[in-house]
């Protein structure tokens, strides 16, 4: 029994982690993609960072919408 319980504490330990982690992954992915995709078109038409500075803001905002969707499934 004493390992059933230690095994259930284990994975409510990893289950309280879960949400965290996915909210970084979903900020820190969307703007390192928005900067990545941004600098990329920027070295293709040889621009100022205009570009990368609008992908980091378009990466923010959908890691923003993907955190506001978690939340919303967790209710």
């Amino acid at each position: 029994m004493q390992n059933d319980n230690k095994k259930r504490n284990d994975e409510s330990l990893w289950a309280a982690f879960a949400v965290p982690t996915q909210v970084v992954v979903y900020i820190v992915g969307g703007a390192a993609l928005g900067v990545l995709i941004g600098h990329f078109i920027d070295d293709r038409l040889h621009s100022t960072p205009i570009a990368t500075f609008i992908g980091l803001l378009l990466g923010l905002a959908i890691g923003i919408y993907a955190i506001f969707r978690l939340v919303m499934s967790l209710k």
